[in-house]
């Protein structure tokens, strides 16, 4: 029996809320729900309930951009440092055309990503929503071949993945779920990356566009700074399962 190898990326956001389901808007009543902005102090209370509502409605807009995240990017990094895949990397790349089976005993590989998103009423700061993501992947039973310095081949290899989203310490959702390694990662992975880098880390898109500026007739619209400002981003490969 064979194993469906991903064609499509594995997101953070399919992961954690579901192929079929509007992230956007997920995210958005999440925010509500949980009542992270109105936990924010006094600043907020300026401005109106629609006002608010709006605002966690472009907060999750901006944030919706922390969870494409490819999942099977996010394995690939962190392979990137496992010491005896970065080793047979390495020396195929050194002689093409060889190839090197390297046996993996169990091992974590964990993300962390600490995103701002400013937010601003009529031009004026009023407040930053600092979200918080963790991704920790448990990889079992890993045979790969690795060629040229990629890997060509998984022989076998399963992962438990779990993922956490908050915004302000407030726990926004969570999932934990096993999956088999085809189905996450895409090819060609890459391991060798010589003297280039990642474009930009752990496979993370470029943040939207700004928005169109707020029409002047309407008083105390709600704004949103569209940077994340990345903070504390921390990556473990390798580490021992207990």
């Amino acid at each position: 029996m064979t194993t469906a190898i991903a064609t499509q990326p594995f997101t953070v956001s399919t992961f954690l809320f579901g192929e079929d389901q509007d992230t956007e808007q997920a995210l958005a009543h999440a925010l509500h729900d949980h009542g992270v902005l109105g936990s924010m102090g006094t600043t907020l209370e300026l401005v109106s309930e629609a006002g608010r509502e709006a605002a966690g409605n472009q907060v999750a807009v901006v944030a919706h951009g922390l969870l494409d995240l490819d999942l099977g990017d996010l394995v690939v990094a962190g392979w990137r440092k496992q010491g005896q895949l970065a080793a047979a990397a390495e020396r195929t790349a050194a002689n093409p055309g060889s190839s090197e089976v390297v046996e993996l005993a169990t091992h974590r590989v964990s993300s962390a990503h600490h995103p701002s998103v400013e937010l601003l009423v009529n031009d004026a700061h009023v407040a930053t929503v600092t979200f918080d993501l963790d991704i920790e992947f448990v990889i079992k039973a890993l045979v790969v071949t690795v060629r040229d310095g990629h890997v060509i081949s998984l022989h076998t290899g399963s992962c438990d993945v779990a993922a956490t989203l908050a915004a302000e310490g407030i726990r926004l959702a969570s999932r934990q779920a096993h999956f088999e390694l085809p189905l996450v990662v895409r090819w060609p992975l890459l391991l060798r990356l010589g003297a280039r880098s990642d474009p930009l880390p752990y496979g993370a898109k470029s943040p939207p566009a700004s928005p169109p500026e707020p029409s002047p007739s309407r008083r105390r619209r709600p704004s949103i700074s569209h940077s994340l400002h990345r903070q504390r981003r921390r990556r473990r490969s390798g580490t021992p399962a207990d």
